[in-house]
């Protein structure tokens, strides 16, 4: 009964941010345990992983997504390129996924290495134009993705996400250099 009581005492609408935000906190530490162990299964089976990064543009602005963990949250849309899937693919699937945006990929920027925690990481990364404005789906692994102007990019972004706007704005194209 004295449960009941103290709940009665909190309106439905509290509640419900309770609940957001003890859902947001839950995420955040599942996603931070979920890299902990994909780091340890690394340094025992030392894979060769492929990935793929989408630049996505639009006029001066440049897509980020904030993943729910993470020393530097924010970064480019990306990830792994599956068995038998195309790196453009992989980058349309994965803009998709964590940002909810479909692309129209216009080329590529580079190719970079990355051999960090025993793994042989090679990573595409492509300039892309987005077909639609971002949908931010429930995930485990995403909470946020949003445009930001290319000379306001937020505190707390990636250094190598960092780097590849960088070298966008530069002009770059056709590039090879370390993740």
């Amino acid at each position: 009964m004295p449960l009941q009581q103290h709940s009665e005492g909190i309106k439905p609408y509290e509640k419900e941010v309770m609940n957001k935000e003890t859902k947001q906190v839950v995420l955040a530490r599942l996603y931070a345990t979920a890299l902990r162990l994909r780091k340890l299964t690394w340094r025992i089976r030392k894979p060769t992983l492929m990935g793929v990064r989408a630049l996505v543009v639009r006029q001066n602005e440049v897509l980020l997504i904030r993943h729910r963990s993470g020393t530097h949250p924010w970064s480019l849309p990306g990830g792994g390129v599956d068995r038998y899937e195309r790196m453009i693919e992989a980058a349309r699937r994965e803009t998709y996924e964590e940002a909810g945006v479909h692309i129209h990929i216009e080329c590529l920027l580079g190719l970079y290495d990355n051999f960090q925690d025993g793994v042989s990481n090679y990573v595409a990364v492509f300039v892309c134009a987005p077909l639609n404005a971002p949908k931010v789906p429930c995930s485990l692994e995403i909470a946020d993705a949003q445009f930001f102007a290319l000379d306001h990019l937020p505190s707390g972004i990636d250094p190598s996400s960092r780097q590849r706007i960088t070298e966008y704005r530069a002009g770059g194209q056709g590039l090879t250099d370390l993740w």
